[in-house]
């Protein structure tokens, strides 16, 4: 009777213990699960009170990739009605800088928080209040800004609608706010003032030498015309102004997007007015073509390009550090001439790249191991231990082992 109860006393304490250690597995296993399970972040949230407006407003802010790592001030896009174009603006932003066709940018949204808010941004005659949104802007959100992160003096506004109105208020109010403006789902059929049309306003700024140079970007879609009596005449006349216009301050694209919507379109528009502020004709990028692989490719195409668009532009323009393709940025250039055997070149490109990212290991990395190529042990030593410090700094910690295993390379003697 004791041996049974003693069987039956271990078997208890078995399934315990099985019971337990299974317990304990999945408990290891869900903990695993919430560490691989890591969010996908584009941006972060920021409430501001305004003593101007008299109520907190809700900020969302995007910064570029490695925000924290790199040194260099961005250029910011303002974007109201930031529940809806936010996401999208920060997207195209970022398509676009990683195919070098404008500089990485800080995206900044303004929410209306209640939907019937966005109106406070049209015009006066339209019962909104663009005057009280603009000092607000001035004394507070830009100032804000301009403390908490690192920006430059270029800015870009984009507004959708009723929200334009905001834009035409302030080019014509404070023209040295903005660089760039666009205008989605611009309603040029209506006046800001009786008598007036908004395009012959900034049309009539274009000689004006107060105005610095901007670009006004108006996109409207073209299924929009039947309902908005007066919309189609309006555009159809803006753009005939402007065959005959010069631009000396002011650029001025005026689009009309074809199987589009009202509020869709502000997917093609805010590529098109980006474009138009950053234009191809200026924004190009090598790619593979044309690369003479025996030419110091570091001077003749990043230095002087980004020289070049810096003084377009008036602020310090970057290349891109990584992108999607080799060909689009210094990294994957960098990668081509260590894969063609270009160590020259590599080393040419790296220690440019150190210039504009020095925070940046992949950089003293290629530099090192150029060094090593060309038998200077002590300079490779002295990169790669500033490319294992870099990534130990920035929290790579995907990366620090493979850099570790290139460190222990270079000190092997050959």
């Amino acid at each position: 009777m004791n041996f049974i109860k003693s069987l039956v006393l271990v078997a208890v304490l078995c399934c315990f213990s099985c019971s337990n250690a299974q317990q304990k597995e999945q408990v290891i296993s869900q903990k695993s699960q919430v560490e691989n399970n890591k969010s996908i972040t584009i941006g972060s949230k920021v409430k501001l009170y305004s003593k101007l407006l008299g109520e907190e407003r809700e900020l969302f802010i995007s910064l570029p990739p490695k925000y924290n790592e790199h040194v260099q001030d961005y250029p910011v896009v303002f974007v109201l009605e930031a529940e809806y174009l936010f996401e999208a603006t920060q997207t195209i932003t970022k398509y676009m800088a990683s195919r070098s066709k404008m500089p990485e940018s800080i995206v900044i949204g303004l929410t209306n928080g209640e939907y019937d808010k966005r109106h406070e941004f049209n015009y006066e005659r339209w019962k909104g209040t663009p005057d009280k949104t603009l000092e607000f802007f001035k004394k507070e959100l830009i100032p804000y800004i301009q403390s908490n992160y690192r920006v430059n003096s270029h800015r870009t506004i984009i507004g959708l609608s009723p929200t334009t109105g905001f834009l035409y208020q302030a080019f014509l109010r404070q023209p040295d706010m903005f660089n760039g403006y666009i205008a989605l789902s611009a309603h040029l059929e209506w006046d800001r003032e009786m008598g007036t049309k908004i395009i012959d306003e900034i049309m009539a700024k274009n000689d004006n030498s107060d105005y610095q140079r901007s670009t006004f970007y108006f996109g409207r879609a073209e299924s929009d015309f039947p309902d908005y009596p007066g919309s189609k005449e309006a555009f159809e006349e803006a753009i005939q102004k402007l065959k005959n216009y010069t631009v000396n301050n002011v650029k001025i694209k005026v689009d009309i997007i074809k199987d589009e919507e009202h509020y869709l379109m502000a997917l093609a528009g805010i590529r098109s007015g980006l474009e138009a502020i950053y234009p191809n004709s200026l924004w190009r990028n090598s790619g593979l073509a044309g690369w003479q692989k025996n030419e110091n490719f570091a001077h003749s195409y990043y230095k002087a390009y980004y020289d070049k668009l810096s003084s377009i532009y008036g602020f310090t323009i970057y290349p891109i550090e990584n992108a999607h393709g080799y060909g689009f940025s210094i990294s994957g250039h960098i990668q081509l001439a260590q894969k063609w055997g270009k160590y020259q070149q590599l080393k040419n490109l790296a220690l440019l790249g150190i210039q504009y990212f020095p925070n940046s290991a992949f950089m003293h990395m290629a530099l090192a191991e150029a060094y090593k190529k060309e038998g200077q042990q002590q300079l490779a030593l002295k990169e790669g231990k500033k490319a294992i410090e870099l990534v130990s700094i920035y929290n790579n910690n995907d990366e620090f082992e493979s850099y570790n295993e290139r460190f222990k390379v270079l000190k092997d003697r050959d």
